[in-house]
Parts: C-alpha cells; structure tokens; sequence
C-alpha cells in the first residue's frame, strides 16, 4: 500500500509567516533539480477565480485568505536535512499569481528549470542553480499562462494560453534554450502554408513525449483531440490526428493531465468548462497505443454522442463510469508511473458545494439582476439539495488518489484528500530520481501541502468491505442527483448565455 509523509510543518511552506502561508492555495506545479524539489504556488485561488469569472462579488471570509497575489517558487531538500525556504517571489510589476508549469532541460548550455506564470501576461523564468532566477525575454509568447512544457531531442517546447484553459490557437513554441536562442512558433495558422488537416488548431492544454513523438492534447467545440508529431522534431503540417471528438462524448473538452505507463499513453479529459465546475461532472480516462489506437479506461455513456473518425467509443474496460463513478471527480489532475504502478489523483468540487451556495447567496440581488429570479431560484434550491446529499450519505470529501498495476483494474489508495476535506486536488505528481513519489495538494482554503509516498508490500489501505459500503453508497447519492441535476443546469445554461451576451454587448460598445 501507499504510505504518506507530509512534508511541511504548516500549510503553505512559510512556517515565518502563516498568513502569508495561507495564501499558497496549490503547489501548481513541481520538479527537481540536484537535491533538491521545488515547487511553484498559486496564489489565493478562489478569490482569483471568482473575480475572472463574476467581477466584483461579496467577498466571503473564506474566500478571501489574503491580497499577496505575487507568485512563489519553493524548494524542499530531499533528505529531509533543511526545512522549506523559498527561494523565489515575482514582482508586483509582473501581475503573475502563480506557476502553472515547470520543467527541468538540458541543453547544450546547461542544466535548468524553467518556470512559466498565470497573469496578464505569461512570462518564464530560469535558473541553473535554484536560487537565481533570471525572468527571460519572450516578447514572442502569445497568452496569459501555461499549463504544459516539453523537453524532446535537446529541444524546450512551451504550449501557451489566451484563456484560462483551451482557446482557439494552438500556441506551441519551441526553443534550445531561451535565454539565448528566441522560442519559435512550431504552428503557424496564418501561414500561407498551413495544411488544416495536417495540424492541431485549438488551445493546446497538454503536452507528453510518447513513443519519442510529442502528443498535444486539443481543445474544441467539437471535442477534445489527441494530435501527434510524425517526427521527433516536430514542424507544421507534419502531425497525425489520433483521436477527435471527446472520444466519443462531445461534453469531454479540455486534456486536463497525461501520463506514460506501460507503453500506453493514458489522458485524463474533463468535461465543457465552466459549466463542470459549477454542475460536476466525472472525467474521462482514455488510453493510447504505439499504432495510434484509442480506448475508454474510465467512462460511462456520452452525455453528448459523437462519431469520432478515429475509431469508436467503447465500453468502459476498467469498468468504472466517469469520474470512478465519482461525478464530483472532475478532474484526472496527475498521472504518473511509480513502482511500475499508474498513480492517478483527481480534483473533488464536492468541497466547493458549500461556497458555491453561500457566494450566490450572498450576492444574490447582483446574480438575480444579471440572470433573474428564475434562473438564481433553481441554481440555489439545486445547491442545497446537493449539499443535503452529501451530508445524507456522510461522503468523503478531499481528493482521490487511484492506483493500477496493469492500467485496467483500478483501487481507491484515497479517498478524503489524505484527511483533509479541503484538501480538493492532487494537483502535482514528481517522481524523483532517487525513485521517490511526491504529491502536491490543493487547498485554496488554508493552503497547499507537499506529500513523499512509499510503496509497503501490505494490503489495501481500504478493506474490500469498506470499499462495497462506499461504491454502494455512491450509486445511491448519484440516483438521487439526477433528480436535482437538470435544473441546476437548466439555470447554469441560461446564467452563461447571459453573461455571454451582456459580455459582447460591452465589447460592441
């Protein structure tokens, strides 16, 4: 089984400062560089997201856990011999609040990480060392963030974003080293010379070296696709397309994560976004052979059919339905292959029921101004009935962590975010090369933590008896949510075509 260590001594890393702790909402990102890990945080998550999507609302107490929105990167030393110090804070001047994205390259010139923000606009950072950090000029990078670097054949590729997730262009750039030699848009749609059928087009959420190819995972209004480089120095219209159309679902939109395991390149899909953070719906888990050949691992029925041209949806074959028949597991969030086990953790919005309810409650005459009664009427009676639910059958709160020893049979290692209801995400997965697992939480109420598992020959960390008990009570919450579900996004709909509309009437003006 898998035995956890928490590796900090208070949530957030900053032992010196516990507000200022409180304020590192996720260890977004993580890798390793000598001996030590680091780890980039993202600042007050929820009072950031709820500000990009809804402008000025009444600030709950909870939401607000600070006004520090400076992004930090942290470093921890394996052998446990120097307590966490940060080692990095961007400048006001930057407008960044997190690191989405990091990634440790070699080039010819050195050895370094290099981290990317979230902000106004994406900036990347490096440092050979750990503790000097250069913030390199990219003038040529398009986008607000990242959420994915690459490195293949000596080369750094950076996928870029416009939006917080997906987007319309396929920002993918590739460089040596950018310090010295400019990233390079690898596609170009405005170029004369594009082929559409021989590229990716669409926001590029993920990217993985598979196969010695470079696999992207797309965004669309179709669904998402799977593309890879037929070379391993990918250049335009040299790609194959390898799955499209939410692998048979339309609703599967975004690549939230991707990970190797046993020559299999497996991708964790989440449902259309926004609408899956406020209605939670399960994600998909779709795998990928050497001879472009796709499968469902993790799925239950399409919510939105589709007939993809790459192949045809199949009948789960681990026997789950989305999300671990779990709808509150939106996200597969990290995938990784440790002890020749796939490892899988998920973000939970079962934890964000309460402050959803609470934040339009609150501002309830600005939402039934924008929306009407109607529509905030259904909304708020759909919250408290899930929110009677989750209490009704005690559900665990807290983020999952599912292991695999063949990548079709799957366990439950956790269940309630290690403990900590609050605890939504496992958000960063870090396999050392002293063959060490760390896992980053996130926890935008009182900050992240940073985790070192072990393998011990042992049996299930859940017996087989608490395991029935809790898939049988799951089936039976999920019953009972179906009932409370089409009016919920009934009213969502209605709430983001509005909003929509009202966002385009200003833009005309």
């Amino acid at each position: 089984m898998l035995w956890f260590e928490r590796l900090n001594k208070i949530q957030g890393f900053d032992i010196n400062d516990p507000a200022n702790a409180r304020q590192n909402s996720y260890a977004w990102s993580m890798v390793e560089l000598g001996d030590y890990i680091y780890v980039g945080t993202c600042r007050n998550m929820l009072i950031s997201a709820a500000t990009s999507f809804s402008g000025q609302l009444n600030q709950n107490p909870i939401i607000t856990t600070g006004i520090d929105n400076n992004a930090e990167i942290w470093r921890y030393k394996k052998d446990g011999s120097c307590p966490w110090q940060r080692v990095f804070k961007t400048n006001s001047s930057d407008n960044s609040y997190g690191f989405r994205a990091m990634i440790t390259h070699q080039s010819e010139y050195s050895c370094a990480i290099y981290a990317a923000t979230i902000g106004e606009q994406v900036y990347v950072f490096k440092s050979e060392d750990g503790v000097h950090w250069k913030k390199l000029y990219t003038p040529e990078l398009v986008g607000t963030s990242s959420r994915a670097f690459a490195s293949l054949n000596g080369r750094l590729y950076i996928a870029t974003l416009d939006e917080a997730i997906g987007g319309g262009m396929p920002y993918l750039y590739s460089s040596q080293d950018p310090e010295f030699e400019p990233f390079e848009l690898v596609i170009n749609p405005n170029s004369r010379s594009f082929i559409p059928s021989q590229n990716p087009v669409g926001g590029v959420d993920s990217l993985q070296v598979f196969n010695h190819k470079l696999y992207v995972g797309i965004e669309t209004e179709s669904g998402a696709e799977i593309w890879r480089s037929n070379d391993s120095y990918p250049t335009m219209n040299d790609w194959t397309l390898v799955a499209d159309k939410g692998f048979g679902d339309a609703m599967n939109r975004n690549v939230m994560s991707t990970g190797v395991f046993k020559n299999h390149l497996y991708i964790a899909v989440t449902k259309e976004l926004p609408l899956a953070l406020f209605a939670p719906m399960g994600f998909d888990l779709i795998r990928v052979d050497k001879n472009d050949n796709w499968e469902v691992v993790v799925g239950g029925n399409p919510l939105m059919p589709s007939s993809p041209s790459t192949g045809k949806r199949n009948k789960s074959i681990s026997g789950f339905n989305s999300g671990f028949n779990n709808i509150f597991n939106v996200y597969g969030w990290q995938i990784k292959e440790y002890e020749n086990h796939l490892i899988l953790t998920t973000y939970d919005a079962s934890t964000n029921v309460r402050l959803l309810y609470e934040v339009f409650r609150q501002n309830k005459e600005q939402y039934i101004e924008n929306m009407g009664i109607e529509n905030y009427t259904k909304i708020v009676r759909a919250y408290s009935k899930i929110l009677c639910l989750l209490n009704k059958y005690n559900y665990p709160k807290g983020f999952d962590l599912y292991t695999s020893t063949d990548g079709c049979h799957f366990t439950p290692r956790v269940l309630d975010g290690l403990h900590d209801p609050y605890s939504y995400g496992g958000r960063t997965l870090l396999v050392s090369r002293e063959d060490e697992l760390y896992l980053g939480t996130a926890n935008p109420y009182y900050g992240c933590d940073v985790w070192k598992a072990r393998y011990f020959n042992s049996n299930c960390c859940h017996s087989n008896g608490n395991l029935n008990a809790y898939f049988n009570s799951l089936n039976q919450m999920n019953g009972e949510l179906q009932k409370v579900y089409p009016g919920l996004i009934e009213g969502l709909e209605n709430m983001f075509t509005l909003r929509a509309q009202a966002m385009n009437q200003q833009s005309d003006s």
